[in-house]
C-alpha cells in the first residue's frame, strides 16, 4: 500500500538556501506556481499573500508546496536536526509567528519519521494540531501519520484507518475546502480495500469528482484504481491507466512512480520464464522510480527497490548481481522499517 505524502509533495517549506532576490513561491497542484509574492498567512482554508501592493488568497486545497524566502535562514540550525527544528518551532509559536511555527513543526515531524523515530514524529504532529488547530498544514498532520501507518503494512492498517476516518470527519464537520474532503475520502478508501469492486467504484467516483480542479487527487485515485484492476486480473484495463499517467505532462512524482511500478509488475506477472528482455524492461521501470521520481512517496521508493531485485534475479543479465546488492543495501539503509525491507530479508 502506498504512503501518502503530499510534500512528498506536500505543504512543507522547501529546504533551499535563501537567495537575496528570492521571493516566496506557492506551488499549486495543477503544476503552476505563484511567484513574486510574500506569504502573510496560511490556515486550513486559504493561503494569504501580497503581490504588487495587493492582497490575494488561494484555497488551501490548491496548494502543493510553499517556499518561504526566510525559512532556511530562520531554521538553519534545524535543517538536519529534528530536535532543534522542533525546539525552534516552539519558539516561533511562543512568538505568535504561526506561519513559521507550523512549517517548523511539520518539517521536524518529517525528519523524525525519516530518522526512524515515529513516536517523536507523531508527538510533534499532535502538538501542532493542538497548538494551531486551524493551521494550513493541518492536512499534513493526517498525511504524515497515515503515511507512516500504511507503510507498516498489516501491522498499521487499523491505525491508518483511524487516522483516515478522523481526517474525513474533521474535513466534513468543519467544511474544509473540497479538495481536502476528497483527499480524506481517498485515504478512507485506501485504508479499507476488503471488497475490490466497492473499492474500484469509490476510486472512480473520487477521480471523477476531482476532475480538472484537483488533478493531484484525480491522478492518484486513478493509479490506485489501476492497482486494484491489476490485482483483480484486469491487466489490460490497468495498463491503459498506467500508460496514460506515465505519459501525461505535469503529473506529480508519486502518481508517475505508481504508474511505473504498475507497468513493471504487469511485465513480471505476464512474462514467462526465459523472457529475459521483459524482465529487463520490468527492472528498468522499477529503477526509474528511484532515478526519475525522487519526490515519490517513500513507500513507493521501497517497493520499487524490492521489485527491482526480483526482476534482476529473473533477468540475470550482465552485472545483475550488483543491481540486486545495490537495491537491497538502499532498501535496508533508507527504508529499513518498511514491509518491503522485511520481505527482502526472507
Amino acid at each position: 500500500m502506498p504512503m501518502i505524502r503530499f510534500s512528498v509533495l506536500g505543504l512543507l517549506a522547501a529546504l533551499v538556501a535563501p537567495v537575496a532576490a528570492q521571493d516566496d513561491v506557492i506551488h499549486l497542484v495543477n503544476g503552476t506556481s505563484v511567484t513574486g509574492v510574500r506569504v502573510t498567512g496560511f490556515d486550513i482554508r486559504n493561503i494569504k499573500y501580497s503581490r504588487g501592493g495587493t492582497n490575494e488568497q488561494t484555497s488551501t486545497d490548491q496548494v502543493a508546496m510553499v517556499e518561504l524566502k526566510k525559512f532556511a535562514g530562520t531554521y538553519a540550525r534545524g535543517l538536519k536536526d529534528p530536535g532543534i527544528m522542533l525546539t525552534m518551532a516552539k519558539e516561533k509559536l511562543a512568538d505568535k509567528d504561526l506561519l513559521l511555527a507550523q512549517l517548523g513543526f511539520v518539517n521536524a515531524a518529517a525528519q523524525f519519521f525519516d530518522a526512524g523515530q515515529p513516536a517523536e514524529a507523531v508527538s510533534a504532529l499532535e502538538e501542532l494540531q493542538k497548538a494551531i488547530p486551524e493551521a494550513g498544514v493541518l492536512p499534513e498532520v493526517f498525511r504524515q501519520k497515515f503515511e507512516y501507518y500504511m507503510g507498516l503494512g498489516g501491522k498499521g492498517a487499523s491505525s491508518a484507518a483511524q487516522v483516515a476516518k478522523k481526517y474525513q470527519a474533521d474535513a466534513n464537520a468543519n467544511a474544509w475546502p473540497v479538495g481536502l474532503m476528497l483527499e480524506a475520502d481517498f485515504f478512507v478508501t485506501l485504508a479499507d480495500r476488503k471488497d475490490p469492486k466497492s473499492c474500484q467504484a469509490q476510486l472512480k467516483a473520487i477521480a471523477s469528482k476531482a476532475g480538472g480542479t484537483h488533478p493531484l487527487i484525480a491522478n492518484r485515485a486513478n493509479v490506485e484504481l489501476a492497482h486494484s484492476l491489476r490485482e483483480t486480473k484486469d491487466s489490460d484495463g490497468a495498463q491503459r491507466i498506467y500508460e496514460d499517467i506515465s505519459k501525461k505532462d505535469g503529473v506529480d512524482d508519486s502518481s508517475r512512480a505508481g504508474a511505473y511500478l504498475g507497468l513493471g509488475k504487469i511485465l513480471l506477472e505476464k512474462s514467462a520464464a526465459g523472457d529475459n528482455e521483459s524482465f529487463k524492461q520490468a527492472m528498468l521501470l522499477f529503477l526509474r522510480v528511484r532515478l526519475e521520481t525522487k519526490d515519490a512517496w517513500p513507500s513507493q521508493q521501497a517497493e520499487a527497490l524490492y521489485h527491482a531485485t526480483l526482476a534482476a534475479e529473473k533477468w540475470r543479465g550482465p552485472e545483475y548481481g550488483l543491481v540486486v546488492l545495490r537495491c537491497r543495501r538502499l532498501l535496508n539503509d533508507e527504508f529499513g522499517s518498511t514491509e518491503w525491507a522485511e520481505r527482502a530479508k526472507r
